[in-house]
């Protein structure tokens, strides 16, 4: 790997991530960008703040050293199925990392200056160890800056190309306003397929709880499915995409009863809610020995610990 430093900024792709110390202490596993366009094609970033572990499908033959000590980052090419047989794309590609400090930007390139070739068996190219975390983290490298960073990319394969930058901000919100409990009276006599909670708020997005009391999908008749959803993603703006990590608890008269699962999800238009078909097994729910029916009132609620936004870089 080849490093280098300039003045001026990515040409294609930024991503700033404010909250970066969240995002690590999450143990978010990986971060999508939006697609952006670069040379007449589509790519984006996947970053790994800690890292591309052994279990994460490297695309370059990770070994186990990168995670958990370093930073991964990768561009991919995205949307090429209409693309014709035995296509090739060639490119340059350059990494970038803001240094708040000295006001430049670190560049990362392939030590050789060799051209990237994307193809149909390989769509995705970068660098296992970017950065070791405990340099990124120290001050002195001014690539964290009260708790804020920017990476970057440029892909050129042509001069044409499209910029599409976005901002990632990550929030812990109080934990006095971070969850929200429903219960259903008489749940026995529940004749519905499928139940949606009021609509609540946490951060700057409102959120519902979905019920299927008799399962969902492929658990329809043996489970409880319990799933948290965007309200309303049908009237957000074109290419929204919000983080959460969360847990979905069912209530038990017994609080050490409690049955808590704990998930993560990124929820943008075309997956907009996330959780569970098989919840809980509907013989352990109407199991009287399990007081999860009291009085014949469900409890369910969901504590949000986690939420990150990207939005537009302005």
């Amino acid at each position: 790997m080849f490093i280098s430093y300039r003045k001026h900024e990515p040409a294609h792709y930024m991503l700033k991530i404010e909250s970066f110390s969240i995002l690590s202490e999450a143990e978010t596993w990986k971060i999508e960008s939006d697609v952006f366009e670069a040379g007449g094609h589509k790519w984006r970033l996947d970053l790994y703040p800690n890292g591309n572990g052994p279990n994460g499908n490297d695309p370059n033959g990770n070994d186990e050293e990168s995670e958990g000590s370093y930073i991964s980052l990768y561009v991919v090419i995205c949307d090429t199925e209409g693309y014709s047989n035995g296509w090739e794309v060639c490119v340059d590609v350059c990494f970038f990392v803001y240094d708040h400090l000295h006001d430049n930007y670190a560049t990362f390139q392939d030590a050789n200056g060799h051209r990237t070739r994307f193809h149909e068996n390989k769509t995705t190219w970068g660098f296992d160890k970017l950065i070791s975390l405990e340099s990124f983290m120290e001050g002195k490298s001014g690539y964290l800056f009260k708790d804020s960073c920017v990476f970057g990319a440029e892909v050129f394969v042509v001069p044409e190309f499209t910029q599409l930058d976005r901002c990632l901000t990550m929030t812990k919100p109080p934990t006095t306003m971070n969850s929200y409990t429903w219960t259903i009276n008489t749940f026995s006599s529940v004749t519905e397929d499928v139940l949606y909670s009021d609509v609540f708020k946490v951060g700057k997005v409102k959120w519902k709880l979905i019920l299927y009391p008799e399962g969902n999908i492929l658990c329809k008749g043996t489970h409880l499915s319990l799933y948290l959803g965007v309200h309303d993603a049908a009237s957000l703006t074109e290419g929204w995409k919000v983080y959460a990590k969360f847990k979905l608890r069912l209530l038990s008269l017994d609080i050490e009863d409690d049955i808590e699962i704990e998930t993560d999800a990124w929820f943008c238009n075309s997956v907009n809610d996330w959780g569970f078909h098989g919840f809980i097994p509907l013989c352990q729910l109407y199991d009287s020995e399990n007081d999860f029916l009291m009085n014949d009132n469900l409890t369910v609620e969901v504590e949000i610990e986690v939420m990150g936004t990207l939005r537009y870089f302005l």
